[in-house]
Order: C-alpha cells, then sequence, then structure tokens
C-alpha cells in the first residue's frame, strides 16, 4: 500500500512524470514540460478501483503537445483492464494511458474532430468546406464539448459516453419554445439536432455575454429580480427526468462527503463527522419543501446576460436536471459565486429578489440547510478535484458550513 501512495503522489507530480513518461512513451519525442488536469482523486482504499484519474498535457521540446488520459489502478489491476483496450500500459505506476483522441468510453471522438465528417449533416453556405474544430471541455468517459466554425457560422457540439443528449435536447427545444412566449423564461443557444449515432447534441451559439464578466463591472439594477424571475421560470415547469434530489439523497452525499474528508484528513475526521450529525439533525425539523423542476447544477457559469438593457438572462447546460427543492439552486448559486469578480451583495440581492418573485417556492430555512449542505459539498470537491490551495479552501468551506449549522445562527438572507 505504501508503494502504491507513493506511485499516486508521482503521478501529480509534473517533473517526474515527465521523465517518466519520456521513458515509457513510443516515439522518442522529447517532452519538454508536463501539465496536469482534470484530477480526480478518491481516498477510499477499497472500493474505488481508480483511486487517480488525470489528463496529461505534454510540450515537446519540437513543436507541439500532445494529451493523454491516465487511469490509476491498485494491486496491478491495470495489466488486467489492458486485455482488449488501446491503452499504452505504465507497470511502474499501476498506470494506462489513452493518448487523446482514443477514450474508452467515446470512440466517436475522432469523427466529431475531423471538421468535414462532424459537420456532413449540415447544410448551408459552405456545406463543403471543412469547419475549424475547438475542444472546450472534455471530462474522460463522460463527454466533451466542442466548437465548430466555418466562415461566419459557429455551431457546438456536446457529446456523451450514453444517450442521455436525447433528453438534453428536448429540454433544450421545451425552452426554445418557452422563450418565444415567456419574456421572463430563460434564452437558451437554438437547438439544431440530436445524434444518435455520435451521442450528440448539436446548437447554434448562445446569446450574450458570461454573468461572471458582468458582475465585474457595475452590477445592472434590474439583473437580480430577471435572474429570480428566470430560475422561477425554470422551477415552474414540468419536464421529465430521472433523478431526484431530496432530503435523504442530499443526507446520503452528507455522509458521502464526511467519508471522503476524513479519509483525505484524518485531523479533520471528528470535525466533519460533528457537522454530518448537525445537518441531519437539522433536516428532521425542516419545513417540506416545494418539489419540482431544478436545474441541479447552478452557478454563475450557467448564466449569461444578453439585450443590453432589457437584460434578458441566458441559461446554460442542462444536463443535471432534477426533482428537487429549488433552495438547492438558489443555495448553489450563492455558495459558487466567484469570490474575486462578485459584489458581496450580489447573492442577498439575488435571494431577496427570488423571495419576491416566487414566494410559493421561497423558505428562508430551506435555504440556510441547503447554503450548509453546498458548504460541505465544495468542501469535499477542493480535494476531489486537487484544486490550488485545496487544504486552505476545504477549511474555509467546513468553517462556513459549521457557522451556518451553529444553533441560533441566523444567515444574512436580504
Amino acid at each position: 500500500m505504501n508503494d502504491q501512495v507513493l506511485g499516486m503522489d508521482t503521478c501529480l507530480d509534473p517533473v517526474a512524470m515527465r521523465d517518466l513518461l519520456q521513458a515509457w512513451l513510443p516515439g522518442g519525442h522529447a517532452i519538454a514540460q508536463v501539465r496536469i488536469g482534470k484530477v480526480r482523486r478518491s481516498a477510499s482504499r477499497h472500493r474505488h478501483p481508480n483511486p487517480l484519474t488525470l489528463v496529461y498535457e505534454t510540450e515537446l521540446h519540437a513543436g507541439g503537445s500532445r494529451r493523454y488520459y491516465a487511469k490509476v489502478y491498485r494491486h496491478g489491476a491495470s495489466l488486467q483492464a489492458l486485455r482488449g483496450s488501446a491503452a499504452l500500459p505504465v507497470p511502474p505506476l499501476d498506470m494506462l494511458l489513452w493518448a487523446w483522441p482514443a477514450d474508452p468510453a467515446m470512440p466517436q471522438l475522432p469523427q466529431l474532430l475531423d471538421g468535414r465528417r462532424a459537420l456532413a449533416w449540415l447544410d448551408g453556405p459552405g456545406a463543403d468546406t471543412p469547419a475549424e474544430v475547438e475542444l472546450l471541455g472534455y471530462e474522460p468517459e463522460q463527454r466533451a464539448t466542442l466548437r465548430y466554425t466555418r466562415g461566419e457560422r459557429v455551431v457546438y457540439a456536446k457529446t456523451f459516453c450514453d444517450d442521455r443528449g436525447a433528453r438534453i435536447h428536448a429540454r433544450f427545444e421545451h425552452f426554445w419554445a418557452l422563450a418565444q412566449r415567456d419574456d421572463d423564461a430563460p434564452r437558451v443557444a437554438q437547438p439544431l439536432a440530436w445524434q444518435a449515432g455520435t451521442r450528440s447534441v448539436w446548437q447554434g451559439r448562445a446569446p450574450g455575454e458570461p454573468l461572471a464578466s458582468v458582475l465585474g463591472s457595475e452590477l445592472p439594477r434590474r439583473l437580480p429580480v430577471r435572474l429570480a424571475r428566470a430560475m422561477a421560470t425554470l422551477h415552474a415547469q414540468s419536464l421529465p427526468t430521472d433523478e431526484l434530489h431530496d432530503t435523504a439523497h442530499w443526507l446520503r452525499e452528507v455522509r458521502l462527503r464526511e467519508q471522503k474528508i476524513s479519509r483525505a484528513v484524518p485531523a479533520l475526521a471528528a470535525r466533519v463527522s460533528a457537522l454530518a450529525d448537525a445537518i441531519e439533525r437539522a433536516a428532521f425539523a425542516l419545513p417540506l419543501p416545494v418539489t419540482g423542476l431544478i436545474h441541479g447544477d447552478f452557478h454563475a457559469g450557467q448564466v449569461g446576460v444578453h439585450g443590453g438593457a432589457a437584460q434578458h438572462i441566458v441559461f446554460h447546460d442542462f444536463d443535471e436536471f432534477a426533482l428537487g427543492d429549488p433552495m438547492e439552486d438558489l443555495a448553489a448559486f450563492v455558495t459558487r459565486l466567484p469570490l474575486d469578480r462578485a459584489p458581496a451583495e450580489v447573492g442577498a440581492l439575488v435571494i431577496a429578489a427570488y423571495a419576491q418573485e416566487a414566494p410559493e417556492r421561497f423558505g428562508r430555512r430551506r435555504l440556510q440547510w441547503h447554503l450548509a449542505v453546498q458548504m460541505l459539498l465544495q468542501a469535499s470537491r477542493a480535494f476531489v478535484f486537487q484544486i490550488d490551495g485545496w487544504r486552505n479552501e476545504l477549511e474555509r468551506r467546513l468553517a462556513r458550513a459549521e457557522a451556518l449549522c451553529a444553533p441560533g445562527f441566523q444567515e444574512t438572507l436580504s
């Protein structure tokens, strides 16, 4: 086990990995630098077959770069997993590498990265001209987002490891139609197609500019109200979803986060256990929520602003829709506001506006409970995604969650 721990530490060391990859990768190209991203780490010693997954970007002395997806195993299991795979083994680290665009769960990526083949279905001017393709996001074995530029036309594809995109496309069609008749409804990117063959959702360019860039300037007066109305409109819709984010769901998540943090930082085990107990006790005293459709992954990065003084709100990423308490979306948005850009009052203004616009769905005690849950969730993510300074961020989030659960504490919500 000690050898494996040392191995995982080595996997996260870009200097050590430069030498190891140089020795194990075919081709003999001299590697100048290694950058590490998409790190997901599990502290579980038994349940998780891959305690570490990550992406390596290698810069070559001769110019250019190469990307590799890496999975680390335990007890020599990488050799068993190699059978029938296109991966490259790195036995000293019990690791398998896939050279981009190979992905064990998304064999459609090479076709989508071909600027001529990928857009063969799309009519219009320049249909025979290959498009410029850019990779905007990549979550190994789950999804990727690509942008295609051909002349003045820009389209986007989001591709998955399964067929979930069919339902996502239907959601965008619903909100596209809704925005044509309801001024308060969120605007969305124009839905173009769902392709079962490549498991891809195709869309036009979303209007507007990112909310984060607006938050960095003087806050438009009507923005909190427009955002609250767009959220309330989403929460009022009825669309099919298989996900349920009820109280039991979040209590399971709380205990899971307790375990992750306790394994990652044993010195915090007693503290995070007490916090989890406090969140659980508070849950049984909450008023019943008004359960309905929620975004499920709501934060500033999912929001745009369009139309100048009209300030139409644009929503992105309908992957995580669920049935749940609307206060979850509100708490997630406030908890994840970018501290370096958002004025201190933004969260309180949006909360106050939502309480005014959707009083039948708003609940102050439920919101405070969800704020504590979201703070614990973000504390855990600091470790799982190995963000810079994760230990300090973990403790900062824990302290905030503890304050929200303290007897007699009343969060300033408006």
